[in-house]
């Protein structure tokens, strides 16, 4: 009922938000579990957040994926035809997280990794490590044991300042290792 309202808003919003650098890999978890609500005094689900946190990425090449079954590639769109495009990418089942990065890190050439999930998983290995140095696991649902140790920078919790705050972490982090494109 609302949908062109909230689609002037998730686009006004893009507009404020920094350009990620490089290629960006977006993971979205369209698994069953995330059709669970966000609370229960929410009509919001998880997949609601990861699907309009994923189409909030602004960035100079992002490629969006959605994991369940299988790992599928979904045009990058904005605003609610992003949420839309990625709700609809596949059937929503297993959650098959480690295959889905070891996908990413094998067949896409990425500067950063940014997985939108409620770090739950079915798959019968470890979730890897990514190959970039930024790779961000955002936790939707906010469990307190979740998949996303060891070289990933995990985030919980959700709003469209998560960008802000990868953007501002990337800058410090070129701004310390003493990078030449640091500003």
């Amino acid at each position: 009922r609302y949908e062109r309202e909230l689609d002037a808003s998730l686009l006004q919003t893009i507009e404020h938000l920094p350009k990620l650098k490089g290629t960006t890999a977006v993971l979205v978890d369209v698994s069953g579990s995330m059709l669970t609500q966000l609370s229960g005094k929410s009509d919001l689900t998880r997949m609601d957040a990861a699907c309009a946190l994923a189409s909030m990425v602004n960035g100079d090449d992002v490629r969006v994926f959605s994991f369940s079954n299988h790992t599928v590639e979904v045009p990058y769109r904005r605003g609610m035809a992003g949420v839309d495009a990625i709700r609809t990418s596949q059937r929503n089942s297993s959650t098959y997280l480690a295959e889905a990065v070891a996908y990413v890190n094998k067949n896409v050439k990425h500067d950063r990794l940014i997985v939108i999930t409620d770090e739950q998983s079915t798959s019968y290995r470890p979730v890897p490590d990514p190959v970039v140095d930024n790779a961000y696991m955002i936790n939707v649902a906010s469990y307190k044991n979740g998949v996303g140790y060891g070289k990933w920078t995990s985030i919980t919790g959700f709003s469209e300042k998560v960008f802000q705050w990868i953007a501002a972490y990337e800058l410090l982090d070129e701004m310390e290792s003493g990078k030449p494109e640091a500003r």
